[in-house]
């Protein structure tokens, strides 16, 4: 037990200063008291700049003694449909399992998390106490904020950029990025109990699931309410619940959960997400190496998926992004045959999830990125592909 007058100090490591934090029978307020009983030293960290979302602060900085470029994400009040973020037990728990998920995918990306000791969306600096790197929820102190803390990448590896480049490197990363991720599901993404995977991928919970992601679909009305688009969402929203059928998909689902295909995934497999780096500086394309960051954090619905379904939102997302055609194609090939997939049930259960995901992206595209482009076409897209499902249902023998 600690007692009598406890004298602390913070080291401020970018003006090499000292704060002794006084105790509260002294006049003075210290400016910033850990929080009891972790005592640890508190660093300060210059933003050098910022992104805001509705559900996230992004924070931009460096390392005060290595230099090393760093990201640290501190979570907001928010909520949606989708998730809830109102108070400071479900952020830390959301911070815990951000960290905990993108582990497993990106384990060199992520560090760890810290004790946050300010607010430093109305600050120019970030202060955080010890960095855990590898956090437990019992470490983490209660009713506490926790920022997680990331390596930065080079803005120019994303994926979305690396899109924009040639024909042949675009393809040449295309197949880097298919192989690392038909890797990733066959070897590293971890596997559901069978209890689990007859749970979450029955067809009861991807009707509930189909649900859900239509009325987030409803909600682009409240921004863009023209007729083309209220028309838009009210056919791909009718045709979907027309078309997934139990007697049509049940059996279908049932051989996917048999097979194992339902697994712990990242859930969100997109250009925004990815990253593609040179293994080394010398070495700019011969050598790529694949990191996904991002990994779904704040709902098992979204995360323990079928691995189809969680290709499939890449696939939507190139083909967006692209405009082709041929690009997707090679991508859902080179998959199916490096997972060993290639069967009727495989491909109607894969169009379906392209539908669900164009749907879904195209809402946060509109709702929250501002890009109504990209989301019309992916509407479009999620139409077009509704339309291969109705044909091969309908000319499906009795």
């Amino acid at each position: 037990m600690i007692v009598g007058r406890l004298r602390m100090c913070a080291l401020d490591l970018i003006s090499e200063s000292v704060y002794t934090l006084r105790d509260s029978t002294e006049d003075s307020t210290p400016e910033v008291v850990p929080s009891y009983p972790t005592l640890s030293v508190l660093t300060r960290y210059i933003i050098t700049s910022r992104q805001a979302s509705e559900s996230a602060w992004i924070f931009f900085t460096s390392d005060p003694t290595t230099f090393k470029p760093l990201v640290m994400k501190v979570l907001r009040p928010f909520r949606d449909i989708r998730y809830d973020l109102s108070g400071v037990t479900e952020r830390q728990r959301c911070q815990f399992e951000a960290f905990q998920q993108n582990s497993v995918f990106t384990p060199e990306v992520y560090i760890g998390l810290a004790c946050l000791h300010n607010q430093p969306s109305e600050e120019d600096y970030i202060l955080i106490g010890d960095i855990i790197k590898q956090p437990t929820q019992a470490a983490l102190e209660q009713d506490a904020e926790y920022a997680l803390i990331m390596e930065r990448l080079p803005d120019d590896r994303r994926f979305d950029q690396l899109l924009q480049d040639d024909e042949g490197a675009v393809q040449n990363f295309l197949d880097t990025l298919t192989c690392h991720i038909a890797n990733l599901h066959k070897h590293r993404t971890p596997s559901l109990t069978e209890e689990e995977s007859a749970y979450w991928g029955s067809y009861p919970q991807l009707q509930r699931k189909l649900e859900e992601n239509l009325a987030f679909l409803a909600l682009v009305l409240d921004k863009e309410n023209s007729p083309s688009m209220k028309a838009t969402v009210e056919r791909l929203t009718t045709g979907l619940r027309q078309i997934f059928t139990e007697d049509r998909y049940a059996h279908y689902l049932e051989q996917r959960i048999q097979a194992g295909y339902i697994k712990h995934c990242h859930g969100d497999i997109k250009s925004l997400n990815i990253w593609i780096t040179p293994d080394s500086a010398d070495d700019q394309q011969h050598h790529l190496s694949v990191k996904l960051l991002d990994a779904i954090d704040f709902n098992p619905l979204f995360r323990n998926i079928d691995i189809l379904s969680d290709f499939a939102m890449l696939v939507i997302d190139v083909r967006a992004r692209t405009c082709s055609a041929t690009f997707a194609r090679r991508m859902i090939d080179n998959y199916l045959q490096l997972t060993h997939q290639d069967d009727t049930p495989t491909w109607t259960i894969f169009t379906f999830y392209l539908v669900e995901k164009a749907i879904v992206a195209a809402a946060i595209n509109i709702l929250f990125d501002n890009q109504l482009e990209l989301g019309l076409r992916l509407l479009h897209l999620a139409q077009e592909h509704l339309n291969l499902l109705v044909n091969f249902w309908l000319y499906q023998p009795a």
